[in-house]
């Protein structure tokens, strides 16, 4: 197996040494099987120096560990920094998990109204999580960032199913009925909010598969799965648990916080007027101020050895072959921008005519096709003599004698060799290697041109993205138009510059369609237009609202997780605006507006303050202390997402439902306050 792996080491203050001391120890580390350190500029920065670890061995497996184990342990006098080329994570840190868990553990034991009811809560989600993640393995494969959060957000995705049936559970006992009953009756009146809010949740995420990256539909196929995986043990597993352990969720009662609902529904009735005025003023407002939030397509982990070195941020464009001298000027012109190193390409390298000089140096640079000139002699002298061959008779003047490579090769091994005067001079070892050498040149031709296609393949410095790489990109796209036929490029930076270019679209194609599902499906189990309208459109506010935060805090938004909170959040914290708006509708059969906000508040706020707690406090954690810096994003954003959509549906709808209550509430309803 080849060594692919790498680990980057940068020491500070090294004489020559030192230098070599250090080298010979990295050497000798047990499953190094190689160290690049040439001594030269790309390895020397001002007082810094670098050296990069090569091994075959997988990132974060045992023998790759005990490489950066031996890097912390016995090279602490030498002052290293290093950092490894993992483009994921190396694992989660298991405490990470068992924070969480304990987090959640502590979130119901406070508002639990039982010391027992935290238990059958994380009983029942265990079974899900655990049906779901064995499910997995029906997949083909699925992503490192679904394998690792998975579990952890279908845990506080679908939490709420378990507060919501037991909430109700309790209610229906306190009106009398034996265990059996009240479970009935709670299933009963509340399967349809859970199965509305699992529905929801489920499109939502669902939504994901429209996103152009296959994460999208892996993280959401997966948790959409899970979501439906829950939604059925709460309906099934639950309540049997429920009903066998009611006489411990009796005996280990305990007090839990009482919420203000009487003065929020005072506070809610008495603004209904500007709660929804100024809440269709707060949409607007936020909709053009999140446009200033700018967009970020890439995140690195914190790496101090780039600001150092720079790595190699490598293109390839693919075009097909018929207009070489586009593709030969095209490469020219890049060759010239501030940041490029190097340009490889048909036209560029074997199309060109060199002097003796000239493909000298060429030759010595040709290691990364694959092409090892050690072999040879490179003196310039020498390739002298065999340009005055190939021009013997010429009039041409030796300082404007040139050669292509492919012409270089092809006259030595067919001419030269076979050559009365030059022949008897090169023995049977020199002749082995130019054979050898020629085999390798063709390797390396091949890996430019081959039938239709040609590739140019271009190495810079410059960042993946920055203002700099984009104005490369588009001097970069601009060329690529002018020729003939068929071109792709493919590389990190050229990923970004078309997310860049296709991302607007693609998030109002991702927004329209969630909205639009979870519009129908609101529709349809409330059997009101108004209904879905005013829940989609304040937890859409939800989201314009992180997006405007997230700006005003400095940051950028990454743009996948701004995709994943439009889907998320509009699937998952629905659920508190519909549990909240079912109560509202049923307490208007038999109470006044005022009076069924109360209602509505004492029926729903215990649930939406548990679930919204553990979401918001879970995925927080997970986005300030996560190794991985892409899922470290989208849990920071769910995490401020989820605290505003709750905000937002605990003051902002009573006020709006019971200014809309002619369009909210069925025409079978108690009288209307005076």
């Amino acid at each position: 197996m080849g060594a692919d792996k790498t680990i980057r080491v940068m020491a500070e203050g090294l004489d020559a040494e030192r230098e070599a001391e250090l080298l010979e120890k990295l050497r000798a580390i047990p499953y190094v099987e190689g160290v690049a350190h040439d001594g030269s500029a790309r390895s020397r920065r001002g007082d810094f120096t670098l050296f990069v670890l090569s091994t075959s061995r997988e990132y974060g497996s045992p023998e790759e560990r005990a490489i950066e184990s031996a890097l912390e342990r016995d090279f602490r006098d030498f002052g290293i920094v290093y950092r490894n080329d993992n483009p994921g994570v190396d694992g989660v840190p298991l405490w990470l998990f068992a924070a969480a868990g304990a987090l959640v553990l502590i979130i119901l034991l406070i508002m639990s109204r039982s010391w027992f009811e935290p238990v059958l809560c994380l009983a029942n989600i265990g079974v899900a999580v655990l049906i779901n993640e064995g499910t997995n393995a029906f997949l083909a494969d699925i992503s490192y960032a679904t394998a690792s959060i998975a579990a952890m957000l279908q845990m506080v995705l679908s939490i709420d199913y378990s507060v919501m049936l037991i909430s109700r559970y309790r209610q229906e006992k306190a009106a009398g009925q034996e265990p059996c009953g009240a479970m009935t009756s709670a299933l009963a009146n509340c399967s349809a909010s859970i199965a509305g809010s699992a529905l929801t949740t489920a499109a939502g995420l669902l939504m994901l598969a429209f996103m152009h990256f296959r994460i999208g539909f892996d993280l959401g196929f997966v948790l959409a799965k899970g979501v439906l995986l829950s939604l059925v043990c709460a309906l099934t597993v639950l309540p049997g648990l429920v009903v066998m352990g009611d006489r411990l969720l009796v005996r280990w009662e305990k007090k839990t916080f009482r919420f203000p609902t009487e003065r929020l529904a005072r506070f809610s009735w008495r603004a209904r007027g500007f709660l929804a005025a100024g809440f269709a003023v707060m949409f607007a407002a936020f909709f053009f101020l999140q446009g200033n939030t700018p967009i970020a397509f890439t995140l690195t982990k914190a790496d101090p050895i780039v600001h150092v070195f720079p790595p190699e941020n490598p293109l390839v464009l693919v075009y097909e072959n018929g207009d070489e001298e586009a593709a030969a000027e095209l490469g020219e012109r890049i060759a010239a921008v501030d940041g490029v190193t190097q340009v490889i390409s048909w036209p560029g390298l074997f199309g060109k005519a060199y002097t003796a000089e000239e493909l000298a140096g060429v030759l010595e640079g040709f290691g990364g096709m694959g092409f090892d000139p050690s072999g040879l002699s490179l003196d310039p002298a020498l390739l002298r003599l065999v340009y005055s061959y190939w021009y013997l008779g010429s009039a041409v003047p030796e300082e404007k004698q040139r050669m292509t490579i492919p012409g270089l090769f092809g006259f030595v091994q067919d001419t030269v060799l076979n050559s009365p005067l030059f022949g008897a001079l090169i023995g049977p070892e020199l002749r082995e290697t130019i054979a050898g050498a020629k085999e390798q040149l063709d390797g390396g031709m091949r890996m430019l041109k081959s039938g239709r296609w040609s590739r140019m393949i271009v190495y810079t410095t410059l960042p993946v993205e920055s203002e700099k790489t984009e104005a490369f990109m588009a001097l970069l796209e601009e060329g690529r138009t002018r020729m003939a036929g068929q071109s792709y490029l493919i590389g990190n930076s050229a990923m970004t510059y078309e997310m860049r270019g296709s991302f607007p679209g693609e998030r109002w194609t991702v927004t329209l369609l969630t909205a639009a599902a979870i519009f129908l499906i609101v529709l349809l189990s409330s059997r009101s237009l108004a209904v879905p309208a005013l829940l989609v459109l304040i937890v859409q506010c939800g989201v314009y609202v992180t997006v405007t935060v997230i700006g005003w805090q400095g940051y950028r938004i990454y743009f996948l997780a701004l995709l994943m909170v439009e889907c998320i959040l509009m699937g998952a914290t629905i659920d508190y605006g519909i549990l909240y708006v079912n109560y509202y509708r049923e307490s208007r059969e038999r109470l006044a507006p005022p009076e069924a906000l109360k209602a509505a508040y004492d029926g729903s706020v215990h649930s939406i303050m548990t679930s919204g707690l553990i979401i918001t406090v879970i995925t927080g954690i997970f986005g300030y202390t996560y190794p991985d810096p892409t899922i470290a994003e989208i849990c920071r954003t769910i995490a401020v997402g989820a605290l505003s959509a709750i905000l937002l549906i605990l003051l902002v709808l009573p006020g709006s439902l019971a200014a809309l209550d002619r369009l909210i509430v069925r025409k079978k309803r108690a009288p209307r306050a005076e």
